[in-house]
């Protein structure tokens, strides 16, 4: 899985702005069995230039720098849609009840 590897050598601060210099930011998401693209996935990756990354039912071993990548695309989000991008983004991204927990309070 190249998604586990990315980050033996880079933060997740560090891979996010190699994935912003390539256009190639990702959202991390835990999915199920029979994981899948949903036409509001294309709509999102259209509109905010993110993609998702679902590793279905398999959780990755260091589910922390995951979880903090994706705090680090949020607050991309945040800063430069405010909070235009809110409704469109998928709740079962890997940390997103605490990001909301914390932030939108």
């Amino acid at each position: 899985m190249v998604a586990n590897l990315a980050h033996a050598q880079q933060s997740p601060e560090d891979k996010f702005k190699a994935d912003l210099e390539n256009n190639k930011i990702k959202l991390y998401v835990l999915g199920g069995i029979a994981s899948r693209a949903t036409p509001a996935d294309e709509k999102f990756s259209e509109k905010y230039n993110i993609s998702y990354y679902d590793f279905g039912c398999l959780a990755p071993p260091d589910f922390n720098y995951y979880t903090n990548y994706n705090h680090t695309v949020l607050k991309y989000l945040d800063k430069n849609f405010r909070s235009e991008w809110i409704n469109d983004i998928r709740k079962d991204i890997i940390g997103w009840n605490k990001w909301k927990n914390i932030n939108r309070k």
